[in-house]
């Protein structure tokens, strides 16, 4: 009887070393398997999906964005630059006289003029004549101070500039003009600049040179 309760001791002792020796092979198998550390690698290294095609057109919107702003910001300042540029107005320039005298195709005359007052309490010496038309005075500056606030030209304006200025100005067709005279007495001037057009003399001018350009046909 003492004999085969050893044994049954020793067999139990036996199975549970052996049960111990399995469970320590099964750590080391989990443990040193490369299979189960590629899956945990390959879980860390997955990387999200990038739409390039997005993107590019996300910069390229991008890129439009600027180019527009960029190109709106040189119209402003083109703009900006061109207003600065502008001819300055008459009245602006302190001119020391201002003559006026347009013939219509009617033969309808008109005359305007402006010499500002010397003093702060003068009156400025002006007149506006023409087609039953007399201002003078008070009322006659007033009309011509707003008439030469829009009147925008230099002594550096040609004779066709000024032709549209008359008739934007002062309420003329450029058709309706026949001829003009304009002088004016620049502060920056020695002497007074004086311009004269006539529509007869440049058509005049014009057919010269159309029979001059005739006749050397016919001669050639």
């Amino acid at each position: 009887m003492k004999k085969f309760t050893i044994s049954i001791t020793t067999t139990a002792a036996v199975l549970a070393l052996a049960a111990c020796g399995n469970g320590a092979d099964e750590g080391n198998n989990t443990g040193n398997n490369p299979a189960g550390e590629n899956n945990q690698n390959e879980e860390v290294n997955e990387e999200p999906d990038v739409n390039l095609a997005e993107d590019n057109e996300e910069n390229n919107a991008e890129t439009d964005n600027l180019d527009a702003d960029n190109d709106n910001g040189m119209n402003t300042d083109n703009n900006e630059m061109n207003d600065d540029e502008e001819t300055e107005a008459v009245l602006d320039q302190e001119v020391q006289d201002f003559n006026l005298d347009v013939t219509l195709v009617d033969e309808t005359e008109w005359t305007f003029s402006y010499t500002p007052a010397e003093n702060e309490d003068e009156q400025p010496d002006a007149s506006i004549s023409g087609d039953d038309l007399d201002l003078e005075g008070e009322e006659g500056a007033e009309e011509m101070e707003a008439y030469l606030s829009d009147f925008h030209i230099d002594a550096a304006s040609d004779e066709q500039e000024i032709l549209s200025e008359i008739a934007d100005t002062f309420d003329f067709s450029e058709e309706d003009i026949s001829s003009y005279d304009l002088t004016v007495d620049f502060p920056e001037q020695d002497n007074a600049v004086e311009w004269s057009w006539d529509e007869n003399e440049e058509n005049g001018e014009d057919s010269n040179d159309a029979e001059m350009n005739d006749d050397a046909e016919n001669n050639g």
